[in-house]
């Protein structure tokens, strides 16, 4: 099964997100957003955080947690490249996230994203595998 897929969208970017689980599939979300912004193979985990985020649903918990890494990208310069989680449910994120600060020597920035938006925004369980969709406004 692929991890994702990245669609076409005027002027922004979709992203297509599978998984065989929830976790799975939040992880593989976080790392097409890092596909997105460098070469993820650039980022070695030197430091760890906990997120811990609680929505209304799956859809705003999965945009939340990919405007979490935005922001701690765009005011801190983290990029991260390592995700496990200690809890998800329709509701609450709870995770472990490693990666480290940014270094312009190592990372090269392809495209500056503002954030993961609620437009086309989809999750959904179908035989057995997790899918989701979400745009990108870049």
């Amino acid at each position: 099964m692929r991890k994702f897929e990245y669609l076409d969208h005027a002027g922004d970017l979709g992203i297509k997100i599978y998984g065989k689980d929830l976790p799975d599939l939040f992880r593989h979300a976080a790392e097409a957003l890092f596909h997105v912004i460098t070469n993820p193979e650039t980022i070695q985990v030197k430091e760890t955080r906990t997120l811990t985020l609680q929505g209304h649903n799956l859809e705003e918990l999965l945009v939340d947690w990919l405007n979490e890494f935005i922001y701690l990208f765009e005011t801190r310069g983290l990029l991260f490249s390592d995700f496990d989680f200690f809890f998800l449910n329709a509701q609450t994120l709870e995770a472990k996230v490693g990666g480290e600060p940014y270094d312009e020597s190592r990372h090269v920035i392809k495209t500056t994203v503002k954030s993961a938006t609620y437009h086309q925004l989809w999750i959904q369980h179908k035989k057995g595998i997790w899918r989701a969709q979400v745009i990108i406004d870049l």
